[in-house]
């Protein structure tokens, strides 16, 4: 009996390739189905061994070797068979040659290749580095089209039993070795079950615990290799089980203490039983954690914040956030910001929950849960400040507008006239402003602006609220004696920076909020700090930007010259804001109505259906948006368009003037379709009648 041919390796000293072999055929080899081939498996492993070591002691069966021949009996090799110590041989004149360390990419042989699959996978720090795989899989081996069937049969073997790997290892194995998808349709039963089987585990990666990251050089390959069989019990488990929080609890105190810097597994079950609600076992499974040196698991410590929070706890949570916040050193990233101001507001502290909420706010105005959070502790600030109303009357005034109290911000400023004289009359316009009081609102506009051309300050801040609040009292002479002479000649030349409520001044943080938020004074150029948020920015551009083309829209409704070339300058630049604001426009839709007779009026008749398209989209009742559309499409000889449009404007505007003006419109429409050699339209003769009876109805009302 030729025991090497057996075992299918070449003749060596080396018995990891002897056990190596012995395994893999054992696999296969079930002594109960074949009784016969095991016999001479197990006697070529024999006579292998004794080949490989020196001449042993003559004596009885050692105990591992007993230990060993009741597995083999049953079938099973325990994962300690590859590690076993053999006896210690006698000493011997006779030269042992030691087997040489096998390199990852000069792999030649099938018996090579299982070695060097062992000895990576077995490496607890390169089984992770795709880099190690990729060198094994460049070696000649996988360029021999001989072996190329065996040496897939030799990986999917070995990555069905050995499958603890990260996704990138996995990634690179499937996409570019193939190892599962070329043998799911082989013939081999045995091969093609297993690649399904590993395949399936393949795909459900992105469902799984990220690979175990930073391990610790003194873990050994048993403690990291039970570890990860207890993480694919729990995956398992939560992948394709119904756990409770009690049963998931269970098992993550089987945990080996050495790894509980495994930050993937933990967050992996505290997403599970936040899913479940379980915010008590999150917290006490998160406590157990040793306490963080640096920001390497601030995912976790802000779960267990959430998780103290949604219990209540309001202090234990407000500690692990002003601790994550202080570890992360960075306030510009806002982390944590709405939840330490959330924990103040339910602490009471209102000053402190309003100055984080609203710090937040520069960032995410659109959080509707915000928006209702920052309105309580607003409310709540302002009860403590009036503690000391006279000398806190600015900062409640402020607090009321911003909580949208008008009346009572209004009131606040007149009841303290000498503290708001120089400083926030503005805010004053603009609470009548609010209060649809614009005669008023426009007067305190003008008189502060006055203050402030006067100390040569540049009015434009002031102007854009101007243009929103009060465009009907902006005459030609205030445009073109002040106005057009303080601004800049460009929108390019537009400030970027929020001003303060009721005031010309930049926003910046107050010493109160550069103390509470832990900022410093100012920034890296040396300015002082202040908010900054893209979606204030924007809504700040939206509104320089309708201002400017308000400004033009009202210098060519206005404009009052008899030199008809100057008027169509006016016009011309009039209608290039209007479109350089359309964009913005969106953002506001109320604000093309003041566009669209203005572009109806220069005969600019696609972007007076432009306009009154955004308007429809927000104000679909609007009579005159129609009105302005129909008659700029029958402009446009767009009759068989303009119709139905002009009676939906018809129907709108009812018993009115501009009703009867409709239907006329929609009358001379059908008309004008006989004139271009169309038929006649269909509801030409309900169109007439329909004139007519209004016609009737609207005399009948003036009389």
């Amino acid at each position: 009996m030729n025991h090497w041919k057996i075992l299918g390796i070449e003749a060596t000293t080396d018995k990891r390739f002897i056990k190596l072999a012995y395994t893999e055929i054992l696999k296969k080899t079930s002594p109960t189905e074949f009784p016969e081939e095991f016999k001479d498996l197990r006697k070529a492993y024999e006579l292998a061994i004794k080949e490989a070591k020196r001449p042993a002691k003559n004596e009885d069966t050692a105990p591992n070797q007993v230990f060993e021949d009741e597995h083999e009996k049953k079938g099973v090799v325990d994962e300690s068979f590859f590690d076993e110590e053999e006896p210690s041989p006698a000493p011997t004149e006779v030269e042992i040659v030691k087997p040489q360390p096998i390199e990852l990419n000069c792999v030649r042989s099938i018996s090579e290749l299982q070695v060097a699959l062992n000895e990576l996978y077995c490496n607890v720090l390169s089984r992770s580095d795709v880099e190690q795989w990729k060198l094994l899989f460049s070696s000649p081996l996988f360029w021999d089209v001989d072996q190329s069937q065996q040496v897939s049969f030799t990986l999917i073997d070995f990555f069905s039993e050995n499958y603890f790997l990260s996704a990138t290892v996995f990634k690179f194995l499937d996409e570019s070795m193939k190892i599962s998808s070329e043998l799911v349709t082989n013939k081999n039963n045995h091969y093609r079950e297993l690649a399904i089987a590993l395949h399936h585990y393949i795909q459900s990666l992105p469902l799984r615990i990220d690979a175990l990251s930073n391990i610790d050089h003194n873990i050994s390959f048993e403690q990291l290799q039970q570890h990860l069989q207890l993480r694919n019990l729990i995956e398992e488990q939560c992948i394709y089980s119904k756990l409770t929080a009690e049963q998931l609890i269970t098992l993550m105190q089987r945990i080996n203490l050495v790894f509980y810097n495994d930050e993937s597994l933990y967050l992996y079950v505290a997403n599970y039983l936040w899913t479940l609600g379980a915010y008590t076992e999150i917290s006490k499974l998160l406590a157990s954690l040793p306490e963080p040196t640096d920001a390497s698991i601030d995912q976790l410590r802000d779960l267990q914040a959430h998780a103290e929070f949604k219990l209540k706890n309001y202090d234990i949570a407000l500690t692990i956030y002003l601790a994550q916040r202080e570890l992360m050193k960075s306030f510009y990233a806002m982390n944590m910001t709405k939840e330490i101001g959330l924990c103040y507001l339910h602490l009471k502290n209102y000053e402190k929950a309003y100055t984080y909420l609203n710090s937040y706010f520069y960032t995410s105005p659109e959080d509707i849960d915000l928006r209702s959070a920052l309105i309580i502790a607003r409310r709540y600030y302002i009860k403590d400040l009036k503690k000391n109303e006279e000398s806190n009357a600015l900062k409640i005034a402020t607090l009321q507008f911003e909580n949208g109290r008008y009346q009572d911000a209004l009131i606040t400023t007149q009841t303290y006239p000498l503290i708001f004289h120089a400083d926030c009359n503005y805010l004053q316009a603009l609470c009548l402003a609010k209060l649809e009081r614009l005669d008023e609102a426009f007067d305190v506009f003008i008189a502060f602006m006055n203050l402030h051309l006067q100390k040569q300050i540049d009015p434009w801040p002031l102007l854009v609220d101007l243009f929103i609040y009060c465009p009907d009292s902006i005459d030609f002479n205030l445009i073109m004696e002040t106005i057009a002479k303080k601004i800049q000649p460009s929108p390019n030349k537009f400030y970027k920076t929020p001003r303060v409520l009721g005031s010309v001044q930049e926003n910046i943080y107050s010493q109160l909020e550069l103390k509470t938020l832990d900022l410093p004074a100012t920034d890296h150029d040396g300015k002082p700090n202040k908010p900054m948020g893209y979606a204030l920015y924007a809504d700040l551009d939206y509104k320089q930007q309708y201002a400017w083309a308000m400004l033009h829209a009202l210098m060519a409704k206005l404009a009052n010259f008899e030199d008809k070339a100057i008027v169509k300058q006016i016009k011309q630049a009039a209608i290039y804001a209007i479109k350089q604001a359309m964009p913005k426009i969106t953002h506001q839709p109320s604000w093309s109505l003041k566009f669209i007779h203005i572009a109806f009026d220069i005969d600019d008749f696609d972007t007076c259906i432009k306009l009154a398209n955004i308007t429809i989209s927000e104000f679909s009742n609007l009579p005159q948006t129609y009105y302005y559309k129909g008659r700029s499409l029958a402009a446009l000889d767009q009759y068989d368009a303009a119709i139905p449009i002009l009676i939906l404007a018809a129907d709108k505007y009812g018993h009115q003037r501009l009703g009867i003006y409709s239907l006329e419109f929609a009358v001379e429409c059908c008309e004008k379709l006989v004139e271009h050699g169309q038929p006649m339209h269909p509801n030409y003769n309900d169109i007439c009648l329909k004139l007519q009876t209004t016609k009737e109805i609207v005399d009948a009302q003036s009389k």
